[in-house]
């Protein structure tokens, strides 16, 4: 009867460990994730929402690193804002990578207050994403490449020499991401942290900075030294919430 005893409970044991091991989750990620996402933001005057899909590789031995690409909608909207000189030649007299260490030249950079903007973006974005515990994980995204489109706006130009004037303007056309005032166009970009609600549904926090151009119809600015310009952008910041389905 005891070693019938010690026998059983000897097997239980055994049986309970397995049992642990295969309901214990696999620390191991998919070597693949592809998901949409649906963001709200608002901050510096505007108000975005952005849908968007991501296809990402993931990388390293458990797989918690992961690279990709993706495509986003954003559009954005607000009024009684201010668009300044966008050109890097101009704000900083400089293209390239010296931009991002280069003071601004004020007297080149003038403005355009619109009364109010709409623009919506097209673009196809680059992400990564690190998840750092079972639940939890931490990313960025940024645009990279697309178009803009978005009806015309009244706006009054404003000049650092006093002088004014009555303009219109339409969202520029082509984004492209370079580096900092030598982008071009609308860009919209996002870092945030997210939690899993469920094996599909994540739910994310973050940071958004958002640049919007538009260019006007005339080419109403012309700086000091003679050049003339069309392009003028705002740059707004916001926190940032959304939604990622997985699938």
């Amino acid at each position: 009867m005891k070693k019938y005893f010690l026998f059983s409970l000897l097997s239980a044991c055994v049986l309970s460990v397995q049992a642990q091991k295969q309901d214990k989750p696999n620390p191991v990620g998919p070597s693949k994730i592809q998901s949409y996402s649906f963001t709200l933001a608002a901050g510096g005057g505007s108000f975005t929402t952005a849908l968007g899909y991501q296809h990402l590789w993931q990388v390293g031995k458990k797989k918690k690193l992961g690279l990709g690409i993706g495509a986003r909608f954003t559009s954005a909207f607000g009024s009684n804002q201010y668009f300044t000189t966008a050109p890097a030649k101009l704000t900083s007299g400089k293209t390239g990578p010296g931009v991002l260490f280069a003071e601004d030249i004020e007297q080149n950079i003038d403005s355009v207050l619109f009364n109010r903007h709409q623009i919506n973006a097209l673009n196809l974005s680059l992400h990564l994403h690190y998840r750092f515990a079972p639940k939890w994980g931490a990313g960025f995204n940024i645009d990279a490449l697309g178009f803009s489109f978005g009806g015309e706006q009244r706006g009054q130009y404003l000049g650092n020499n006093g002088i004014g004037a009555a303009t219109t303007g339409k969202p520029t056309g082509f984004n492209v991401l370079l580096i900092s005032d030598n982008d071009k166009g609308s860009l919209n970009s996002e870092l945030f942290v997210d939690y899993a609600l469920s094996k599909k549904w994540r739910a994310k926090l973050g940071y958004q900075y958002l640049f919007m151009e538009y260019t006007t119809r005339t080419e109403v600015q012309t700086t000091p030294d003679g050049q003339k310009n069309d392009r003028f952008r705002n740059k707004a910041s916001g926190i940032s919430l959304g939604l990622t389905y997985n699938f």
